[in-house]
């Protein structure tokens, strides 16, 4: 990918996410969430254009993007959705020893569990 490529895909990020920034009304949490997850995909999209990606195995991406997308929803959840705090709690249990068994399995720890394929794992 040849770098004006990459300078006009910065630019046209930075205008619409400024764009959605100031017109589109939603709450401050919403727009930082926004944002985040905006600047995560440029930086990796960036690390991919310039070949620094391609030195990590892309397994071990995989697994990062998966949890960091697991992280995201689960604050999600824990922010923006009512409930008692019991279930809450119970659901962030199920979902952290579901990551962990799934981490476990994923390095070859523990087996016999279904496989579980995101991309090329």
């Amino acid at each position: 990918m040849d770098i004006i490529s990459i300078v006009i895909g910065l630019i046209v990020i930075g205008v619409l996410l400024g764009l959605i920034n100031a017109y589109i009304p939603m709450e401050s949490h919403i727009k930082r969430i926004l944002n985040g997850v905006v600047i995560i995909t440029v930086v990796l999209w960036l690390l991919r254009a310039f070949g620094v990606l391609n030195v990590l195995p892309t397994e071990l991406v995989s697994l990062v993007v998966a949890l960091i997308v697991v992280g995201v929803l689960l604050g999600l959840v824990n922010s923006y959705i009512p409930m008692e705090p019991r279930i809450k709690l119970t659901i962030n249990v199920i979902v952290i020893i579901a990551a962990i068994l799934w981490l476990l399995n994923a390095f070859g720890i523990i087996g016999g569990m279904p496989r579980l394929h995101l991309g090329k794992l």
